[in-house]
């Protein structure tokens, strides 16, 4: 997905990692080396690496069930980015969309491993803050989004796995959210500790009860996941971390329907977790699964209609998934129809306000 700062994901769905689902556009971004000796580096967005492993040590779990523990509930999430001036009003959004779920984007890093919004704003941002509280005073829930297209991420300036934790528990914190997204979608050619990251999420989980979603790549239609998404998801997984593995199912190489391509990459990808967990019920495999769009024009020649959302809802509804997302809601109009390349406040189609977050709303 697409970090609206890139004029420095979403210059997403989903925009909306690393693992499993490799997506989005992938701009090259600067980011500090992590520690050499933690794990093999992940290679970058839409890459085929060589199998990584990892050298911390953790039981291997793959041939069991999928790890039990606290899942995500939220079932319909766009991606709302806080990055861009000026500050969305998430209030009147939900009073406008009808949408009081929403996946705050993007947490990266400030100073040293300091969590921030955009790399900029203060995690403890007021007026950030008070947007957050009109939101829940509807009854809304947020998501922090910890990642992106673009940026210096905490997961490369944290230099070990307290400290990641430790950043990650001040951002949920700052907007009183239990519900963490793993947005981990290159590694701009420096080291992405595959280990860092997974030792984070345990911690998180075991001393929080924190809720964790991994947003991850697509590599095609017939592949599904990216190798380096896969090797996320079996780290976390190794270490007993329950998670949603959220598809960005966008901007990979289609022909034909790109309903269909969408849905295939997520039934490629279903298939390689029930092969990671293949002691778990089908149905539980599918219940973990998401699958986040990009809503318009891609950022590559892809363009997502309201036909193709519709199609999707109804195979995700089918496949028994557990949640579809969008990047995202500030697109949601027909602001700039015919545009040529993507924008960050307008479909780039014809269409009325709101009519692919309420397509997506179907899905609940």
């Amino acid at each position: 997905m697409r970090l609206a700062l890139r004029a420095a994901l979403g210059g997403v769905l989903l925009t909306m990692v690393l693992v499993a689902c490799s997506v989005v556009p992938s701009p090259v971004r600067t980011a500090d080396p992590a520690p050499a000796a933690e794990s093999t580096p992940v290679a970058a967005a839409g890459a085929r690496s060589p199998a990584t492993t990892t050298t911390t040590a953790a039981p291997v779990r793959e041939g069991t069930k999928a790890p039990a523990g606290p899942l995500p509930t939220v079932r319909v999430a766009p991606y709302v980015d806080l990055t861009t001036p000026p500050l969305p009003d998430l209030g009147a959004l939900a009073a406008a969309s009808g949408q009081n779920d929403v996946v705050l984007a993007f947490v990266l890093a400030g100073a040293s491993c300091t969590p921030t919004w955009g790399g900029t704003t203060p995690i403890t941002d007021p007026a950030v803050q008070r947007s957050v509280a009109a939101l829940k005073a509807r009854g809304g829930t947020t998501t922090v989004s910890s990642g992106g297209a673009v940026g210096t991420y905490l997961e490369t300036r944290c230099p070990d796995a307290r400290s990641l934790a430790t950043a990650y528990g001040k951002a949920l914190d700052a907007v009183g959210t239990d519900h963490l997204d793993v947005d981990v979608e290159t590694d701009t050619g420096r080291a992405v500790s595959v280990a860092r990251i997974a030792d984070a999420l345990a911690l998180l989980q075991s001393e929080r009860g924190a809720r964790i979603t991994l947003t991850v790549q697509v590599e095609d239609a017939a592949t599904g996941m990216t190798a380096t998404a896969e090797d996320l998801v079996r780290a976390v997984s190794d270490r007993g971390v329950a998670v949603r593995v959220n598809l960005m199912v966008m901007n990979f190489a289609a022909s034909g329907s790109w309903s269909r391509a969408m849905l295939d990459a997520a039934a490629a990808s279903t298939r390689t977790l029930e092969g990671m967990w293949p002691g778990s019920d089908p149905a539980d495999v599918a219940a973990r699964v998401g699958v986040t769009l990009m809503l318009g024009r891609n950022d590559t020649d892809a363009t997502t209609t309201l036909a193709d959302a519709r199609a999707l809802v109804e195979g995700a509804r089918a496949a028994g998934y557990g949640y579809v997302g969008a990047w995202s809601l500030a697109r949601d109009n027909g602001g700039c129809p015919g545009t040529a390349t993507e924008a960050d406040d307008c479909s780039g189609i014809d269409q009325s306000r709101w009519a692919f977050t309420r397509t997506l709303q179907g899905f609940r």
